[in-house]
């Protein structure tokens, strides 16, 4: 039997599952679970960050706090900012990865289902990096066309049709 993806007789490219580790970006630096929601909002705001880690007295990962928590659970509730701090907005437990884990299509499924689109990436308890869909989807199409096809390609070059049968 003919394998059509391979009719040409071509080589089929080979993808290395690579770690977490390889993919992920680097950790931002996290926020102490006692410090102020005013002090989260306003590094937030600083680095232009959706999220930040939250992390306990020793310096282990506890969760990560979105600007959406501080509006739900602090702002729409009428609580003080400066009053609030920033263990107390965390909800449920943090889904997190480890590092060494292989970057599959688990890893990809995990990360989809996170509100950020995020996942943290935590070893012996501390955050060491974030992993996202584009860390672990780039390598899978890195290579697949060539740079010349991609720049020459605009969206008004798809022709969609439709059916009525």
């Amino acid at each position: 039997m003919i394998d059509p993806l391979d009719a040409v007789g071509e080589p089929r490219p080979v993808l290395v599952t690579r770690t977490v580790r390889e993919l992920m970006s680097p950790a931002i630096p996290s926020i102490d679970q006692f410090e102020t929601v005013m002090s989260a909002a306003r590094r937030m705001r600083a680095s232009g960050a959706v999220a930040i880690p939250v992390s306990d007295e020793r310096g282990l990962f506890v969760g990560m706090l979105s600007d959406r928590d501080i509006v739900e659970r602090c702002a729409a509730d009428g609580h003080n900012p400066r009053a609030v701090t920033v263990g107390s907005l965390l909800g449920r437990q943090q889904q997190v990865i480890d590092p060494d884990r292989a970057a599959d299509p688990t890893v990809l499924a995990m990360i989809i289902r996170q509100p950020l689109a995020e996942l943290p990436v935590v070893d012996n308890g501390v955050l060491v990096g974030m992993i996202s869909v584009a860390d672990v989807a780039l390598p899978m199409v890195d290579g697949a066309a060539s740079d010349n096809e991609i720049d020459g390609f605009w969206p008004t070059d798809v022709v969609v049709t439709r059916s009525d049968s």
